[in-house]
């Protein structure tokens, strides 16, 4: 049943973007437009495209080339969530007359692809925006807690309904981009209820999606706690280790076994990737974002380029693990007020 609350639109977190946002999709009808997502693609990417790809050939009137692309190597996690919604992922960028990349926070996001979708491309997106080159048009408003909720906020704009599998594929999105919604906010909460309303039934799919961990990414979190150096800003833990792979799942361990900021990284020729997680408890405090207080001063100092959100971000710096990783405790001690330390083994 299609829900009808008094004022559907009073749920818009931002009239102003999503108008902006939908009156320059309006433009792309008749256009072959296709449809991809940031390096490795995510819950909240994929399904944020799945769906605004559904909008832009019903109601925009666009020709939608079937399938989402993702750029770089697909993670299991990701091809699992697309199987259990049958959400085809294309094979390869396929050929378009203009392009829309969905959650791309920063053109390294795009990898390889970036120089074949350069001039004919939109990004939406809910990060705190990087710098963008000449030649996108970009719509990203860090007002929304994930894409998903701004391709919902297209829907009710325009009073479209949503299938079930649709409502469904934005709940995912929402609930895996607000940390299973513990960083989700009153207005997320009731949008959820909406979805509900238009049939999303995440029973249907828990199965399918709640799978353990492998062996490779229990072996990488296991790593990353072994090695893991810590210190201390005030009454805040930061922990610091490297690894190769699975960084963000280190760093979300990092962080429920106490820590109160995980800053996990690795170096390869010549690159420092590094991942950064905060405990809601520590934004709450201390006000932290991470995009703002270390990433852009970071990539102002010493180049390269990142983006996230406040709690969650990336980076890849030109520069040494080593270097990169004391200009962060320095960064950080700023924006926690305080000189960072190490903690002593005892």
């Amino acid at each position: 049943m299609t829900p009808s609350p008094r004022n559907l639109e009073e749920l818009i977190r931002s009239r102003d973007f999503v108008s902006s946002l939908s009156n320059h999709l309006a433009r792309l009808k008749g256009m072959r437009v296709g449809l991809l997502t940031h390096l490795g693609g995510d819950q909240d990417s994929i399904a944020a495209a799945y769906v605004l790809g559904n909008l832009l050939r019903d109601l925009y009137g666009a020709e939608v080339v079937d399938g989402v692309y993702v750029p770089g190597e697909v993670s299991d996690l990701s091809a699992r969530f697309a199987e259990a919604l049958s959400i085809r992922l294309a094979p390869e960028l396929p050929e378009a007359e203009h392009y829309v990349a969905v959650d791309v926070g920063s053109p390294n996001q795009l990898g390889s692809t970036l120089s074949s979708v350069v001039g004919r491309v939109t990004v939406v997106d809910h990060h705190v925006s990087d710098r963008w080159p000449e030649g996108f048009a970009v719509f990203s408003s860090p007002e929304y807690k994930s894409s998903s909720e701004i391709v919902l906020d297209l829907c009710v704009l325009n009073g479209m309904p949503l299938k079930a599998v649709e409502s469904a594929a934005l709940f995912f999105g929402i609930y895996y981009d607000t940390v299973r919604l513990t960083v989700a906010d009153a207005l997320v909460l009731r949008k959820v209820g909406l979805l509900g309303g238009f049939g999303a039934d995440p029973s249907v799919y828990a199965e399918a999606l709640e799978v353990p961990p492998d062996y490779s990414e229990r072996v990488a979190r296991l790593k990353g706690l072994k090695r893991s150096s810590l210190f201390r800003a005030e009454n805040v833990i930061i922990a610091v280790t490297r690894v190769g792979a699975f960084r963000s799942s280190v760093a979300r361990t990092l962080v429920n076994a106490g820590a109160g900021i995980a800053v996990v990284g690795d170096e390869s020729e010549g690159f420092t990737d590094v991942v950064f997680r905060v405990s809601p408890e520590v934004v709450k405090t201390y006000s932290i974002n991470v995009v703002k207080d270390v990433i852009e001063p970071l990539t102002s100092k010493l180049g390269g380029q990142g983006g996230g959100h406040a709690a969650a971000a990336r980076v890849r710096v030109p520069a040494s693990f080593e270097e990169v990783i004391a200009r962060c405790l320095e960064l950080l001690g700023y924006a926690l007020g305080s000189h960072v330390k190490p903690i002593e083994d005892r």
